[in-house]
């Protein structure tokens, strides 16, 4: 699999200054700019986990089927709109193809019906992804910038508490308790709500 940026989005953050606010309920603006910072930061950390950029570009993805196969996975998905597709250097009609939110891509017959794709090398130019938070009709699952929400969240307080402890015991000697976490090293709420999201193959 090869793939090409065409064109790439003009905004990336995975949530809003606004809804990180709320979060913290913050009223002034005088943190906005180290807010800021910390929404790059975790909307890097998701990118990185789920192994995807999660906001609408177009893209010329190449990809080389060993055998036929039913259907083609996408890197970017959603698929928004499939602009060209060729096949071992022929012209495919885009009428004749299919996209599932899923990132599968499907051949199409003369009769509409589903047909497999034949080995060798398939070239797809399309757009997918999300309309991200603070854009017009947005469409970024709410799961994912809860997930951002909740970096953003621990990043904030760990400024004076470390966010994976779990609890703090105070008699005696006292004694403290941590999440046991994960290799990613993300929060445990923060992986499982990014899960479902998670990209099988590099985009």
């Amino acid at each position: 699999m090869a793939l090409t940026i065409i064109e790439a989005a003009a905004e990336t953050k995975l949530t809003t200054i606004a809804a990180a606010k709320a979060e913290m309920q913050l009223t002034s603006g005088a943190d906005d700019a180290y807010l800021t910072t910390l929404i790059d930061q975790a909307s890097d950390a998701v990118r990185s986990w789920c192994k995807r950029v999660f906001a609408i570009e177009t893209v010329r993805e190449s990809i080389y089927p060993d055998t036929p196969g039913k259907s083609l996975m996408l890197s970017r998905w959603p698929v928004v709109a499939i602009a060209a597709v060729t096949i071992n250097g022929v012209v495919e009609d885009v009428a004749n193809v299919e996209a599932e939110d899923s990132g599968h891509l499907f051949r199409l017959d003369a009769s509409g019906c589903r047909a497999s794709w034949p080995s060798g090398r398939i070239v797809v130019e399309y757009s997918g992804g999300y309309v991200l938070p603070g854009q017009p009709n947005r469409t970024l699952p709410n799961d994912i910038e809860r997930a951002a929400l909740s970096l953003v969240r621990g990043s904030w307080f760990a400024r004076t508490r470390d966010p994976l402890i779990r609890s703090e015991a105070v008699d005696g000697i006292g004694s403290t308790d941590y999440f046991s976490g994960t290799v990613s090293r993300l929060p445990p709420d923060a992986e499982s709500l990014l899960s479902p999201y998670r990209n099988v193959k590099l985009g």
